[in-house]
């Protein structure tokens, strides 16, 4: 591993420790985590938390993903999951602090540390048969492996996961007279390709969200620039090459290379085909591809653009599972599901039906996984390509994960959309960071 790897999402921690009693010790004198005997005429119910359940293009998939679980091996060994939809990363919270039983979520990465410290989510190696853990990581990526890992241990297993890629409208190109299948490699590439675009079609040639917290890491990533140090006690989003990162990108928007809006104006004007490029999450990828197809434009991708002749350095979007069964059969109950939903079936259908990457990459070359679909929708193939230098978003100390995500987020969206000196900007949000965290 190169650098440490860094995160997403700008969600409010809790920081009172509540539910902690529901969060007692599952391991045995041995050290081993103790599994309780599961009983198919008496299943062990355990809760779900999704927020993906509450996505109006992802609720469909994430249901038919369980409800196969239940009717396959929850049936068999005697689990049955209830899901709960959590549009707003909240609903777990409150219910833990209400004592009712929260047992997995899908959890955003940023923020983990928190839920460690404050709510009783619990390392995999806590809870788990130590050698089936080792046998069931197996085959996933390992750059995704340790994404959740804090202190050398996983306190979260990468679930639905994807990579920022530049979604292109053929058409747009076209009119332009480039090249869609030759796609801008460098950020200077994406400039030019962005004001020729929008002289030729007077519609805007480039966008992404200033907000987009994910994306921008990778930006400051591949520049040589780092946002948080290995020992995640002061941040590092202010030295000069996140600087010169960041005042490139705040060069588009002066220039006229870049459209304005946060996430959700953008990805609208990109699909209703006023935009040439789009850089977003993977996700999206099958909205954007109807869009097209209603629109009677084509879509193409390539990776997250490169300074220079600098490998460009993409972070991940998505989820983790995080656990936190309170007894034994719990234990066994959840092990089954996580093994089921980030197996091979389970990541049959994340990927053919939500959009995101499967990450036993294997499946991308198995005719009875995925061949079929990754051959008729080759762009993920540049998202499995990224996964080979993937580096994790921050997961921000516990104690501030809320007040860093705002700090950080402010400071770029003010950098990047104002005439504001970048590098006083940058400095003044990680001084008032490096003071909360030191």
């Amino acid at each position: 591993m190169t650098k440490a790897k860094k995160g997403i999402s700008a969600l409010l921690a809790l920081t009172t420790a509540v539910g902690l009693s529901a969060c007692g010790s599952a391991a045995g004198s041995s050290g081993e985590a103790e599994q309780g005997k599961l009983d198919p005429a008496n299943p062990t119910k355990i809760t779900f938390y999704s927020y993906s359940l509450a996505a109006p293009t992802m609720k469909a998939g994430m249901e038919h993903l369980i409800q196969e679980f239940n009717d396959t091996i929850g049936k068999e060994k005697g689990v049955v999951v209830e899901a709960v939809a959590d549009p707003t990363y909240q609903q777990y919270k409150a219910d833990i602090s209400a004592g009712k039983p929260v047992d997995i979520v899908q959890h955003t990465f940023s923020t983990l540390d928190a839920s460690r410290l404050n709510l009783g989510f619990k390392a995999y190696e806590d809870v788990f048969p130590k050698d089936q853990l080792e046998e069931h990581l197996k085959g996933i990526e390992p750059n995704a492996l340790e994404l959740g890992k804090i202190d050398g241990k996983m306190y979260g297993l990468a679930f639905t996961f994807s990579t920022p890629i530049v979604f292109m409208n053929g058409k747009l190109f076209r009119d332009a007279g480039l090249d869609p299948t030759t796609p801008p490699k460098t950020w200077a590439d994406i400039k030019e390709a962005s004001l020729k675009i929008k002289a030729a079609t007077g519609k805007d040639g480039f966008g992404l969200a200033p907000n987009n917290g994910w994306t921008t890491e990778g930006l400051i990533l591949s520049n040589g620039g780092e946002v948080l140090a290995d020992d995640r006690k002061s941040v590092k989003f202010a030295e000069p090459a996140a600087v010169e990162a960041i005042e490139m990108w705040q060069d588009m928007y002066k220039n006229g290379a870049h459209a304005v809006g946060a996430e959700a104006e953008l990805a609208e004007q990109f699909m209703a085909g006023n935009m040439g490029m789009y850089i977003t999450s993977t996700a999206l990828y099958s909205g954007i591809r109807k869009a097209s197809e209603a629109g009677g434009w084509d879509v193409y991708g390539t990776g997250l653009p490169q300074f220079g002749d600098k490998p460009s350095i993409p972070v991940n979007s998505g989820s983790m599972l995080a656990v936190r069964p309170d007894s034994p059969t719990k234990n066994a109950a959840v092990w089954e599901f996580i093994k089921f939903v980030t197996g091979d079936r389970g990541y049959t259908i994340i990927t053919s039906e939500i959009g995101y990457l499967p990450l036993r990459t294997a499946l991308a070359d198995d005719p009875n996984g995925l061949k079929d679909f990754i051959d008729k929708h080759p762009l993920y193939r540049t998202n499995l390509e990224q996964l080979q230098r993937i580096h994790p978003v921050a997961i921000w100390p516990g104690e501030y994960a809320s007040e860093i995500t705002t700090l950080f987020s402010d400071a770029i969206s003010k950098s990047v959309i104002s005439d504001s000196n970048v590098a006083e900007t940058l400095q003044k949000a990680a001084d008032e960071i490096n003071k909360m965290i030191q």
